[in-house]
């Protein structure tokens, strides 16, 4: 399993303000949630609480969940709130039931095993209220594989520059996995540290979630497609 989300977790939190736009990412699914009147949410994949300061910020009955304890140490001091839990988006079990469960990050990439996705949308099922939304994102096998090169990406952060050296890998052991060879290079103060990381994820065909979402008793509402990625709008059926 990869380090980046313990090992390197302030690594991780200091790399994607940058990388990603969390206002643009926040915009969409409060526009999502508020034309489906969805207010109780679980986001799964919460990370270090980029999207949950945002959600927390805008009153949101909100519930963020990690594997990893070292990011929602990050987010609860980021969002001073305690409304994380640990756990595993394969194993959900909850009393209450949500109005909307958001798999944010495409961390659904980390499961690489046909079981584990059928226990994940089954959990996921399983913790929606009637007629409740489920949103995730995907990355595209097609788009994956026939784009299928290395790349370097430089971070400056405060007084810290942030070198990752990624190299891609086909795996292609339980469905379409890749391997990421991933080297940091960290620059700080004129100290230079480095730390090497790899971790397995999975890209899917578009026929392949259409197929998990049929048998775990979801009706699709929309399918987005941007780059290499796709996002299903669905509900429990």
């Amino acid at each position: 399993m990869t380090q980046l989300y313990s090992k390197l977790a302030t690594i991780y939190h200091e790399m994607y303000q940058h990388i990603f736009d969390y206002d643009q990412e926040f915009n969409f699914y409060d526009a999502l949630l508020k034309r489906n009147n969805c207010q109780n949410i679980l986001e799964i994949g919460c990370g270090s609480g980029m999207l949950a300061r945002r959600f927390l910020k805008n009153e949101y009955d909100y519930l963020g969940l990690d594997l990893f304890n070292e990011m929602l140490d990050i987010a609860r001091k980021e969002t001073n709130s305690d409304s994380f839990i640990q756990g595993d988006m394969r194993n959900l079990s909850f009393e209450e039931q949500f109005d909307a469960v958001l798999i944010t990050g495409r961390s659904i990439a980390y499961v690489t095993e046909n079981l584990g996705i059928l226990d994940t949308l089954n959990g996921v099922s399983r913790s929606l209220k009637p007629k409740g939304l489920f949103v995730f994102g995907v990355f595209e096998a097609n788009g994956i594989f026939d784009n299928f090169d290395d790349f370097e990406q430089l971070i400056e952060h405060e007084n810290k520059k942030i070198r990752r050296i990624s190299k891609l890998q086909k795996n292609l052991s339980t469905g379409w996995t890749y391997d990421w060879h991933a080297r940091y290079i960290i620059e700080q103060d004129v100290k230079i540290s480095e730390y090497d990381d790899v971790t397995t994820l999975r890209a899917f065909t578009k026929d392949e979630i259409l197929l998990f979402l049929k048998l775990t008793g979801f009706k699709i509402n929309e399918i987005l497609v941007e780059g290499k990625a796709l996002t299903f709008i669905a509900e429990k059926s």
